[in-house]
């Protein structure tokens, strides 16, 4: 099975030195897909998205120890809001269609949907109509992407209207059905010349295959795409996360593997925690979070009448481990404190209901009033105690 995603440059991160430059990529391209059968329409199968189906788009050969995956169906997310999608690329509509998907409404408004976009599906970080110019797309033309980000490697797969002819005529070929737009070794930069997948002209592989299109800083990863053997849907831990996340129809994800073997306090605060400082922080941890470890984490978003909804699946080594872990996951939602704010995460979270799946342990619930939606989100960047395992 196959469907399309768009990968972004996400970094995964591990201290707080790093928030600066995780939050920057964080703006950068996002990925959406759409499941379909080989003998089926892709029009039709775009219709149906699923979070499964998009991992199903990433080679397994392109995961490290903590990669962040990105995925979204940008037409759903804009019925849910109730936005009009622009088609033109070179349309000043552009910038305000992405900012309400992305949760950067007016200021007086809360906003309904939320899709973690990659730097090339963000206009004011790559311009549509240059990316249209130099490659034949652009975030216009996308309806569901995934994207994953391990730098220094980057992996977008895109669903749309695409063919073999859309990538633009100029692009340079590599090897059989992968083309470039710059011409060089995979990841060499040149500063002086930057381009609207890479600020450091750093060459940008891609490829069209069945109304999908890949783009990457690595050949061999489009060529792995293309081949499509073995991908990260046949990951058990990163599976049963999105299968889980399915069951609650969600527009957009974010799933991402959990460091482990390494001291929680410290991956927290880094060099900059004091003696004391790391103490007090094992000692609350040691009080909050569940005594099994978890390896994979997704978030996802979905809407009811009543208002936006987030979905979290922890993925543990058995399923004894999930349910012994399902009540302290709980008790963290609605008592928890969050090391960020020093504020209860009840502060942010309404937490709705607390289910087992097999070894998965999912907490729906909703953003407390005036709580921005992608509070879930900002608390994975900063590896809050919503998202450490022991």
């Amino acid at each position: 099975m196959r469907f399309s995603v768009t990968a972004g440059e996400h970094a995964s991160p591990v201290h707080r030195a790093s928030l600066a430059l995780l939050a920057t990529c964080l703006l950068a391209p996002s990925a959406l897909v759409a499941g379909c059968s080989d003998d089926a329409d892709p029009a039709d199968s775009r219709e149906h998205y699923s979070v499964l189906d998009a991992i199903g788009e990433l080679p397994a050969s392109i995961e490290g120890d903590a990669p962040l995956i990105f995925t979204g169906d940008l037409t759903r997310a804009s019925e849910i809001a109730g936005l009009n999608r622009p088609t033109d690329a070179d349309s000043d509509e552009v910038n305000a269609w992405v900012a309400d998907l992305t949760a950067a409404p007016d200021p007086d408004e809360t906003a309904r949907v939320f899709v973690p976009l990659p730097g090339a599906l963000i206009p004011w970080e790559s311009p549509p109509a240059d990316m249209d110019a130099q490659v034949g797309w652009s975030v216009v033309d996308v309806e569901s992407f995934v994207a994953l980000t391990q730098p220094p490697e980057h992996f977008l797969v895109v669903s749309g209207d695409f063919d073999d002819d859309t990538l633009d005529e100029d692009l340079s070929e590599v090897e059989g059905g992968v083309v470039t737009d710059v011409e060089g070794a995979d990841l060499e930069q040149n500063l002086l010349e930057p381009t609207a997948f890479s600020r450091v002209g750093a060459p940008t592989r891609l490829a069209e295959d069945d109304g999908r299109i890949a783009a990457s800083s690595t050949t061999d990863a489009v060529r792995d795409w293309l081949d499509g053997d073995v991908s990260l849907a046949d990951d058990e831990g990163y599976a049963d996360v999105a299968t889980a996340l399915d069951e609650h129809e969600v527009y957009a994800a974010v799933l991402s593997g959990v460091q482990t073997g390494i001291d929680p306090a410290g991956l927290i605060l880094g060099s900059q925690g004091s003696a004391e400082e790391l103490q007090a922080l094992r000692e609350q941890l040691e009080d909050e979070l569940p005594e099994a470890s978890y390896d994979t984490v997704g978030i996802a978003w979905s809407a009811d009448d009543q208002a936006p909804l987030v979905a979290t699946a922890y993925h543990f080594s058995s399923e004894a481990d999930a349910e012994n872990s399902a009540d302290p996951l709980r008790e963290l939602y609605e008592s928890g404190t969050s090391v960020e704010s020093q504020r209860p995460f009840s502060d942010y979270l309404t937490v709705e209901n607390v289910e087992v799946q097999g070894s998965v342990v999912v907490v729906t619930s909703r953003p407390a009033e005036d709580v921005a939606i992608n509070f879930a989100y900002q608390a994975l960047l900063q590896r809050d105690l919503l998202f450490i395992s022991r």
